[in-house]
């Protein structure tokens, strides 16, 4: 097993351990025997279990933001594009909150510190979409940078409802889809809403 393999393991059976136990009920100990490691490898790779627990978030948030890349960097028109970037994010973040359910405050802590990264890559694919809309015609909007910040500032406003199941409390998720759809096109100036053309 290669170096990448052995702390690829070592960090999604914490992963594993930490979101069925909590991260005060877990040791090093635990982690090295559950992935059939020594604990002097496991401490070779990593000096505590909260360099850990970071370790398997940065993992998580990696997944959405290839997850969200590739929908960016899809053939798809931009106004598309944009709602299935949006529905793909926050059901991604949904199922990493739920995997994680155990980890309460040191979860939320560690993410905030990592996102700042991921909010960056995030607001820049905003903005490469929501440019590509104004170039073909699609979006009427003066400020690409300016929507694409707005936009970000807004969807992680509503992840915590999304998450929780507030949104949809109700509703089932078609609707929600359909309405934040409707807001998000509407706010870039999109030439179906403006004329009513749905």
């Amino acid at each position: 097993m290669s170096t990448t393999e052995t702390r690829e393991l070592i960090i999604r059976t914490a992963r594993r351990l930490f979101a069925q136990q909590g991260i005060g009920n877990i040791t090093m100990a635990d982690i090295a025997k559950a992935a059939e490691k020594s604990r002097r490898t496991v401490y070779t790779y990593f000096q505590s279990k909260e360099e850990l627990l970071e370790a398997s978030i940065e993992m998580e948030v990696k997944k959405i933001s290839t997850a969200i890349t590739k929908v960016a960097m899809s053939s798809l028109p931009p106004d598309k594009k944009i709602i299935k970037l949006i529905f793909v994010r926050l059901q991604s973040t949904r199922s990493i909150v739920r995997r994680n359910s155990c980890l309460h405050s040191e979860y939320i802590l560690i993410v905030e510190h990592i996102r700042k990264s991921f909010d960056a890559k995030e607001i820049a694919l905003f903005r490469h979409i929501i440019a590509e809309g104004k170039q073909l015609g699609i979006f009427e909007v003066n400020s690409p940078d300016l929507a694409a910040r707005f936009l970000h500032f807004c969807l992680k406003g509503i992840e915590i409802p999304f998450i929780n199941g507030i949104m949809s409390r109700n509703n089932d998720e078609k609707l929600v889809e359909e309405f934040t759809e409707k807001i998000i096109l509407s706010a870039l100036g999109h030439k179906e809403i403006k004329t009513g053309q749905q």
